[in-house]
């Protein structure tokens, strides 16, 4: 089987303006960058898109631009439906598969604790709906099906299901669960900044989903990688990932200095959030001028 997504599938940003409109021109310039770093696919209406601080109008706008912007490119485009409603959900995945979007994430619905047959109808509601590839996030942590095992049942009934996004904390054992369950018939991502990239791509993850600030340092981590120098793609990453672990350990922080390295990068006009948000600390901020003279000498080819 051909992998659907490898790699390094970055989570796009949204950017703001200073006074907290979508700024539609940066986020148009975010997606050109992102095909220049040679990346094969995207995430949309991720977390670090702050897609829970967007409205319809917004959310439907930004994807007809990334869908615009991408043509000729190659680059696809998964795009996260995160409703908790059934019923919108479905409505959304369909209107995603409809403008173009490569393939559907689905983030299974947390609020109020929904048990696992909830949660099961929820999946297979929306995987009934569309015909494109469909991605599932496990994500144990935030309730509901916590065995990997439980929401692989439904890859008999929707061939379309052919990726789960591992995003356990380590995920080594949900990558190999999934493998030896589906015989290898759906493939695993791990997502959570990469910080476990090295045992989960040795466990058979095909690829990770980070936030997209520094997406050019995955990339470099990755072409050692995918040269087969496991010893060089470890020194690259240990380069950048303990910054990463530092700041992940609240994900509004994340979302701001990721921002805030784009900003600084001069590919979006403003770092801004919208609230509810969190100040960047001054360990964080010590640890941006050391992230962007890193990003400098690797794009100086002395990394």
């Amino acid at each position: 089987m051909s992998d659907l997504i490898a790699g390094v599938c970055p989570v796009l940003s949204v950017p703001f303006t200073d006074s907290g409109e979508v700024d539609y021109e940066s986020f148009e310039s975010l997606v050109k960058w992102i095909i220049s770093t040679e990346s094969k696919s995207v995430l949309f209406f991720g977390v670090a898109s702050e897609n829970i601080k967007l409205s319809d109008p917004e959310r439907y706008k930004l994807l007809e631009i990334l869908l615009e912007t991408r043509k000729g490119s190659g680059l696809k485009v998964i795009a996260s439906v995160a409703d908790h409603a059934s019923e919108l959900a479905v409505k959304r995945a369909r209107d995603y598969e409809a403008m173009g979007a490569d393939l559907i994430n689905i983030l299974p619905p947390s609020f109020f604790n929904p048990n696992a047959e909830q949660i099961r109808f929820h999946l297979a509601q929306i995987l009934a709906a569309v015909k494109i590839p469909v991605v599932i996030q496990h994500l144990p942590q935030a309730g509901g099906m916590a065995d990997v095992a439980d929401l692989l049942t439904l890859a008999d009934e929707f061939p379309n299901l052919k990726i789960v996004k591992c995003e356990s904390n380590p995920p080594a054992d949900s990558i190999k669960r999934v493998a030896e369950i589906t015989k290898g018939k759906v493939q695993t991502l791990i997502g959570w900044g990469g910080i476990f990239w090295d045992s989960g791509d040795a466990a058979g993850a095909k690829g990770i989903q980070p936030g997209c600030g520094v997406t050019d340092l995955y990339k470099w981590s990755e072409a050692a990688l995918v040269a087969g120098d496991r010893t060089e793609f470890l020194r690259r990453l240990n380069t950048f990932i303990p910054w990463i672990t530092s700041w992940i350990g609240n994900l509004e922080l994340l979302i701001a200095v990721e921002k805030h390295i784009l900003f600084r990068r001069g590919i979006i006009k403003s770092d801004y959030c919208r609230h509810p948000t969190m100040a960047i600390t001054d360990k964080a901020r010590a640890e941006i001028e050391e992230c962007l003279a890193l990003i400098a000498k690797v794009e100086a080819g002395n990394g």
